[in-house]
């Protein structure tokens, strides 16, 4: 679109209803959309902030499972199975926060990751994307037992969350 400086401010011609509209109402229009759709935005929900709290290969968690924990006492349970009792949990404040966390279960090498990508809010609840990593056929991998995970903190929400993998349809 090309914007002719000098002549900004004069009106086009007349649209249904006689009303004249301005290219400037038209660029203020345009400028509002742009800047609902940014990174802030998506399609589907509003961003939401998130902090990883743990992310690794080994945990005592050997089963796929994907978690949201509101409580002290879920989170200090969960904690220790996790880490089978060899660290405290990271602090978290569930007056404020809660924490999601997601299990791909054991493998029997390396090479493997699961990370959340996004957290959206939706008019229910939450939408997170998480995105799944598998080695490349004949990679040379670590040959020990994996248990890849990924916890994250966000603000409270006791709506229901929904888990989607990156590439699968909502």
């Amino acid at each position: 679109m090309v914007i002719e400086p000098m002549h900004f401010w004069k009106a086009s011609p007349p649209v249904s209803g006689g009303r004249r509209q301005t290219k400037l109402e038209v660029l203020a229009v345009s400028l509002a959309v742009l800047l609902a759709s940014g990174p802030a935005c998506s399609a589907f929900g509003a961003a939401v902030l998130f902090s990883t709290l743990a992310k690794g290969l080994q945990s005592g968690v050997r089963e796929p499972i994907q978690l949201v924990i509101r409580t002290r006492a879920e989170w200090a349970a969960f904690w220790a199975r996790h880490a089978r009792g060899s660290a405290a949990p990271p602090p978290v404040d569930f007056s404020r926060d809660m924490v999601v966390a997601l299990f791909m279960g054991e493998r029997g090498t390396g090479g493997y990751e699961i990370e959340i990508t996004r957290v959206e809010r939706v008019e229910s609840g939450l939408v997170v994307q998480y995105r799944r990593t598998s080695p490349d056929p004949g990679a040379m991998l670590s040959q020990a037992l994996s248990q890849p995970f990924h916890l994250v903190k966000l603000p409270r929400n006791d709506g229901p969350v929904i888990f989607v993998a990156e590439g699968s349809p909502r």
